[in-house]
């Protein structure tokens, strides 16, 4: 074998290899991403804080647009995850960690903030779900990866108004559902009882599908067929932001909270 052929087959080698994603080599495009969704999550908080708590008068906080906005960025964040969720090593342990947070968060609340408890919030959710795709994981990867993105973005558009208004889009119409008002403990997938109230309320459907249909582009990610700058795309402080997020989430909105309990 010539010198030059054996580089050539190394070089391929290289290329089609798959990228061994974690925490010394991470895919700095969704680090990016999510760190900008991150700051908006943050901005959203604190806005919150001061229109609930400060007394503010905002506005465009209560807008269309904005809420469109809010949406865009919930579908990023959970997307992101989805597809992030391919490359833990364990992602049931990660997933009973983040349910147990989120639900010592409710309890949290519960005893502080009785009028504003957190019940299945953003942590509850995201670990609920990552349990669930760990445990069919195992058969979802025997499905095409088109397959799986196809089917679970039908399932996000048809359920995304689900939680908040009891219907669904199909057949390019809104359908109004009339469900049982007397059921306590289906919560998690997004049908509350009367008088249910959650300060930050993130149900299964739709935002499960949303994940879900991230986990597609898993491998796409993981085997490096993205272009370059996907894996090298770096602003420095947003993707420390967007590399941490899970703890600029837990402590931003206690230190938001107080700095508006003390300056208002």
């Amino acid at each position: 074998m010539s010198v030059a052929t054996e580089e050539y087959q190394n070089k391929a080698v290289t290329e089609t290899a798959p990228v061994e994603i974690g925490r010394k080599n991470r895919a700095e495009f969704l680090d990016l991403l999510r760190g900008f969704a991150i700051i908006y999550v943050m901005l959203y908080h604190l806005m919150y804080d001061l229109i609930f708590f400060g007394g503010m008068d905002l506005p465009f906080f209560f807008t269309n647009w904005w809420e469109t906005l809010h949406q865009f960025v919930l579908i990023v964040l959970f997307g992101i995850s989805g597809i992030c969720a391919g490359f833990s090593k364990n992602v049931l342990r990660r997933g009973a960690t983040l349910f147990l947070m989120g639900e010592l968060l409710t309890i949290g609340t519960a005893i502080f903030m009785p009028n504003d408890v957190i019940v299945f919030g953003v942590l509850s959710c995201f670990g609920a779900i990552m349990l669930i795709y760990g445990v069919i994981s195992p058969w979802l990867k025997k499905v095409p990866n088109i397959a799986v993105f196809v089917v679970f973005t039908l399932l996000t558009i048809v359920f995304f108004d689900f939680p908040r208004n009891e219907s669904i889009f199909l057949l390019f119409r809104k359908i109004q559902l009339d469900l049982p008002d007397n059921i306590n403990y289906l919560y998690p997938i997004g049908i509350t009882a009367s008088g249910f109230r959650s300060a930050d309320y993130f149900p299964l459907i739709p935002f499960g599908f949303i994940f879900l249909a991230g986990t597609a582009f898993s491998d796409c990610v993981k085997n490096g067929h993205l272009p370059e700058f996907f894996y090298k795309a770096k602003l420095p402080v947003i993707n420390f932001l967007g590399k941490h997020s899970l703890w600029v989430y837990i402590i931003h909105q206690p230190v938001f909270m107080a700095l508006t309990y003390l300056i208002f």
